[in-house]
């Protein structure tokens, strides 16, 4: 497996190769760590070790990453010499072409598989004529890999109508691993909202703290990095009702998950066409799900499509600060409504959107690599 952060706090990645050694796999991940905090090797099970490559850079679209990049490549091709593996996993197409320059001189005796986290425009929305690119990468490595593994069904049917065969598209989900057992039942007090991820404006952070800023029975939680840091920093000092965590660790971000009364998913508010951001659905969303928790989605989004469908969430129009506000209102005070979405959440956790299931997709998928390298 390729992937271009030191498998830390990304878990889809780390959850394959494990559910993979799990069943029998030998898995070697080759990871990137760019921020130096991660130990050179991480030997998680018998079957699975993780190696990263030491060299820090910072994420986005510059010069010095692309470099990185190169000597990431270079590093991943290193090790990879004398190990004699069947399958290349690239996670996002980041990696994709390092996969693909693996895979030539191993041609007919190695399948490559593209698991796209997200759509590429995430990582060429900076680049002029970014769709042009997208389409010439898709044209271009189409033939390469064997196999490429999406988040939901949303982007099945937007992968389709571009030419990509049903039959070569596995759908993985951005699902926790466990699901906790028992939905979160509103009961008196303060209503705890709680929101992690890109602090920005981007999100329509701005108009949520606005939204709530007024209502004492509301109390807003807000974790992560971003522009409105000190913003935030700012108002916690004069609203009661707005605290900033910072940066939490995976056990401190759990804590206060299940602490909360409703979690929100946001996606962008200025790019509307951007097919990322609409057909994105983070792992926030199940984990909400998961642990019996209302979702607060933007309207607009695959998330919403699956908040209506399965009544697991509320819709809003995160442009709007009034909207935003009485959606809230309404959740506070309609403890019916809550309990009912809260169960549906955690219903559909249990039936369709666990670990589970998505470990039984990825394990077919290799077994059918397997059979189509031995024919």
């Amino acid at each position: 497996m390729l992937l271009s952060n030191p498998a830390t706090y990304d878990t889809r990645p780390v959850k394959e190769a494990l559910s993979l050694a799990n069943n029998g796999y030998k898995v070697i991940l080759l990871a990137w760590d760019r921020e130096g905090g991660a130990p050179k090797h991480s030997f998680i099970s018998k079957n699975l070790v993780i190696q990263r490559f030491k060299l820090r850079a910072p994420y986005g679209q510059n010069m010095r990453t692309l470099l990185g990049f190169a000597l990431f490549y270079i590093w991943c091709f290193i090790n990879s010499v004398m190990k004699h593996f069947q399958v290349i996993h690239c996670h996002d197409v980041d990696t994709l072409l390092c996969g693909i320059l693996l895979k030539i001189p191993r041609w007919g005796r190695v399948k490559l598989v593209y698991d796209m986290h997200d759509h590429p425009v995430m990582f060429l929305s900076k680049f002029p004529k970014s769709e042009i690119l997208i389409n010439l990468i898709f044209t271009f490595t189409r033939s390469y890999f064997d196999h490429l593994v999406v988040v939901n069904e949303g982007f099945v049917k937007y992968l389709s109508r571009r030419g990509f065969k049903k039959g070569n598209l596995t759908v993985i989900m951005n699902v926790p691993e466990t699901v906790v057992g028992r939905p979160q039942l509103r009961e008196n007090g303060v209503f705890r909202i709680f929101y992690y991820g890109s602090l920005s404006r981007v999100r329509g952070v701005h108009n949520l703290i606005n939204a709530v800023s007024p209502l004492s029975n509301v109390l807003l939680l807000l974790a992560g990095k971003g522009e409105l840091v000190s913003l935030i920093t700012k108002l916690e000092r004069t609203h009661t009702n707005i605290s900033y965590l910072g940066w939490l660790s995976p056990s401190e971000l759990d804590s206060f998950i299940r602490a909360s009364n409703l979690i929100l998913s946001l996606s962008s508010l200025y790019s509307p066409n951007n097919i990322n951001h609409i057909l994105a659905t983070p792992e926030k969303f199940f984990t909400s799900l998961a642990h019996g928790i209302p979702v607060l989605v933007s309207e607009g989004t695959y998330q919403a499509t699956l908040a209506r469908r399965y009544g697991c969430g509320l819709i809003v129009d995160m442009k709007n600060i009034s909207d935003i506000r009485e959606v809230i209102e309404i959740l506070v005070k309609d403890k019916e409504l809550y309990n009912r979405l809260a169960r549906n959440g955690l219903k559909i956790a249990r039936e369709r959107f666990n670990w589970k299931i998505m470990e039984k997709r990825l394990v077919s998928l290799y077994e059918s690599l397997n059979r189509r390298t031995i024919s």
